[in-house]
């Protein structure tokens, strides 16, 4: 069923007024009218099945049932800031990490990072950014669309995850295939209860030396991630499991699904 998420102040008792895009994508897009129902997902993550009862030029008015309990966010919340890649390759992690669970996405570029932008259109791309993350949040049934920061340079991510004071983790390539601590060994012990987890992914290329050597000094463990060489959006995925596998996100009783 179709999913909208709005702001508390669109919804009035048994009410909800939807307008601006979301008029446009039910109506426009989806070709909905009077009697068709959706989900409406309050800002507290408060889950209502909604039927139309008005459309106009300007707005869709629908009628709210009762809030539906269901859980299907993490107990962990899950931060990932990741080296930018190119842009179709990182707009393919933020989907399916969202539809994983991730809590948080941070773009950071790094000195190997091939997309280059400047302080004046980074607002901007975080606000494209965001507008895939909902989509994604509403297409996999999450009741809380992930933030999303705008890009930082690698600097203030460490900076910024040193100030959370949340458990840092990067798989490093040049750790690949040798014995030093595997990510898996890593959640095994950090993600189960942790509450709070910060992973780190490198761009095309990777962390070069200096920014593994910076994160290490700034508390992020580095580990392997096995013996081979992953592409930045399979490796976003791999690890995202892998932390929220260990954490008990993915488990049937978590998410109230198989």
């Amino acid at each position: 069923m179709t999913r909208v998420f709005v702001d508390d102040d669109h919804i009035r008792d048994d009410t909800v007024t939807l307008d601006g895009a979301d008029r446009h994508h039910l109506v426009g897009v989806l070709r909905m009218s009077p009697g068709d129902e959706l989900t409406v997902v309050d800002s507290q993550g408060a889950e209502r099945s909604a039927t139309i009862v008005e459309v106009t030029e300007e707005r869709v008015v629908a009628s709210l049932g009762p809030v539906v309990e269901r859980e299907a966010e993490s107990g962990l919340r899950l931060t990932l800031y990741h080296g930018l890649p190119r842009l179709p390759r990182y707009e393919t992690a933020l989907r399916m990490c969202t539809e994983l669970g991730v809590a948080t996405f941070v773009p950071v570029l790094t000195r190997r990072s091939v997309v280059r932008i400047d302080a004046a259109d980074r607002a901007r791309k975080g606000d494209r950014f965001r507008r895939i993350v909902e989509s994604a949040a509403q297409q996999s049934g999450r009741v809380k669309v992930p933030e999303v920061l705008d890009p930082m340079s690698m600097d203030e991510a460490l900076a910024h995850v040193q100030a959370s004071e949340v458990r840092g983790v990067m798989p490093a390539a040049g750790l690949a295939g040798s014995d030093a601590l595997s990510l898996g060994e890593f959640a095994a012990t950090e993600a189960d209860g942790a509450g709070e987890l910060a992973l780190f992914i490198g761009p095309e290329s990777g962390f070069d030396l200096s920014e593994q050597a910076e994160a290490d000094k700034a508390g992020v463990t580095l580990v392997t991630m096995g013996p081979r060489i992953l592409r930045t959006e399979t490796a976003a995925v791999v690890a995202a499991t892998i932390c929220l596998e260990y954490s008990g996100a993915l488990r049937a009783d978590a998410a109230g699904q198989a």
